[in-house]
């Protein structure tokens, strides 16, 4: 039926369908490309900024996390919250500048991409498990996993500050990646 239809207009016609079919194409890719970015940027953000007030000096940033029951060793990389768009490493774990200091009280916040490579197979780790975070100066602190939970970017809670030396580790999942996969480990008394 398309055939005998197509057949019967004219050569300009034709040349005018074909160029709304192919402007309808690229119309849909670009808001296809533009949709993504949007994902993209947003993908491991929060509804709403966490309170980020703790100094640190160079050396105590973290700088490797390891995780051996996975198979994991990551560099970490400082990242910031900047007009609501949560910059992201895209070859290892962040760091949130303004949360937790390694070793300290206070809620460390660590996150990256569900990537195989990266931080997707915390998803297997069980409570008692231990992550090592190696800071700048090359000091080690162990933190054993306490609790493993799936949240929305709404449970703005888990990134609250902490009167308690704890590990706040997250990646996304679901579909879409519209939640997020958390782990709360506590600091190990020496």
């Amino acid at each position: 039926m398309f055939r005998s239809w197509f057949k019967t207009l004219s050569s300009l016609q034709k040349k005018g369908l074909s160029l709304l079919l192919f402007g309808s194409f690229f119309l849909f890719l670009f808001f296809s490309f533009q949709a993504y970015q949007f994902f993209q940027q947003n993908r491991l953000a929060f509804s709403q900024t966490p309170a980020l007030t703790t100094e640190i000096k160079e050396e105590e940033i973290p700088q490797r996390i390891i995780i051996p029951q996975i198979s994991l060793d990551l560099t970490i990389t400082p990242a910031k919250i900047v007009n609501n768009h949560w910059q992201t490493s895209e070859e290892g774990a962040s760091y949130l500048l303004g949360s937790g200091i390694p070793g300290q009280k206070g809620n460390v916040i660590l996150y990256g991409h569900n990537k195989q490579l990266l931080l997707g197979p915390i998803r297997w780790l069980k409570e008692g498990e231990e992550i090592k975070i190696i800071n700048r100066r090359g000091e080690e602190y162990i933190y054993s996993i306490v609790q493993t939970k799936t949240v929305t970017p709404e449970t703005v809670e888990i990134l609250a500050p902490s009167e308690e030396a704890v590990l706040t580790l997250y990646t996304c999942t679901g579909f879409l990646d519209r939640e997020r996969w958390v782990i709360v480990a506590q600091l190990h008394s020496e």
